[in-house]
């Protein structure tokens, strides 16, 4: 009696390649796909940032506005940055925008400054008396 392991191990053979190949595609997907998102939160994360320097800078013109008392940007108030209600006119720095509101109660001046870069938003608060 002879035993023939011949096609038997053949069968074998194709069948453990395949899942290989199948392990090795998932690891490769799944290394894309990881990429993929670590490049969507580095985007999100420089958005962020470019729209906090441009409410800062926005601040800056503000400031500068209300030391010097004039209008310099030609929005009508001094201490405001694009106050007119159009997003199409703020002054920009790349792709970030900002806008900059006054309040003044008594003595008191509140600016409030919102920078825009994409989908981040950031607003900076100053308190001026």
């Amino acid at each position: 009696m002879q035993c023939r392991h011949g096609p038997t191990r053949k069968g074998v053979a194709a069948v453990v390649m395949i899942v290989l190949l199948l392990v090795v595609e998932l690891i490769i997907i799944g290394m894309v796909l990881g990429g993929a998102r670590d490049q969507d939160l580095t985007v999100r994360r420089l958005e962020s940032i470019q729209a906090f320097y441009v409410a800062e800078a926005g601040m800056n013109m503000a400031v500068r506005e209300l030391m010097e008392n004039s209008d310099e940007d030609g929005d009508g108030t001094i201490g405001t940055i694009s106050d007119d209600g159009s997003d199409a006119n703020d002054p920009s720095l790349g792709s970030a925008s900002v806008c900059v509101t006054r309040s003044a109660v008594g003595g008191t001046v509140t600016l409030s400054s919102l920078g825009r870069s994409g989908q981040a938003r950031r607003e900076i608060e100053a308190t001026l008396e």
